[in-house]
């Protein structure tokens, strides 16, 4: 089912609309301060799309001298899961479909961005882009579906400590 874009802006306000976005949570792995895997990806919010920043190093190589294609995959969804941030809902990847066109070489500094493309009662369809200057390493298609913050707690998490604003 094709979405149309314009049908899913994200919400104005105060929360995000400037500045970088908090991580997920300290240890997360694609943009978590303690997590020694992580590529520290930093999001910030420019309109309705989200974007981050990172340079991927030996940690993430595949092949010599190139990102492995676990770790776009995993940009390209926590690109996805940042879109939840401006709208203060958690939820949880269903279905990733990821199309690779480049190779991610490392140390270069790469830009991923997303969009809330289209809502559906619970389902939120989320487009992401990883790009190396204009060059487009791979984008995606990610369904993700609302859940109650119990399910996050029932996993481990606290209360108040999903994507660090208190959801």
């Amino acid at each position: 089912m094709e979405h149309d874009r314009a049908s899913a802006p994200l919400p104005l306000g105060e929360l995000f609309a400037q500045g970088s976005f908090p991580p997920h949570h300290p240890g997360c792995f694609g943009c978590g301060p303690s997590n020694p895997a992580s590529p520290r990806i930093v999001f910030e919010r420019r309109g309705d799309t989200v974007r981050g920043t990172f340079t991927m190093d030996e940690r993430h190589q595949g092949a010599p001298g190139v990102a492995h294609g676990g770790i776009v995959a995993a940009a390209l969804d926590e690109a996805s899961g940042s879109i939840l941030m401006p709208l203060r809902r958690p939820a949880v990847t269903v279905k990733l479909d990821v199309n690779f066109a480049a190779p991610a070489r490392l140390g270069r500094e790469l830009i991923v961005t997303s969009q809330l493309s289209a809502r559906e009662g619970r389902k939120l369809f989320i487009d992401a882009v990883l790009t190396d200057g204009d060059t487009v390493i791979a984008t995606s298609r990610a369904i993700f579906v609302e859940v109650p913050q119990q399910h996050f707690v029932a996993l481990g998490a606290t209360p108040g400590e999903l994507f660090s604003i208190g959801i």
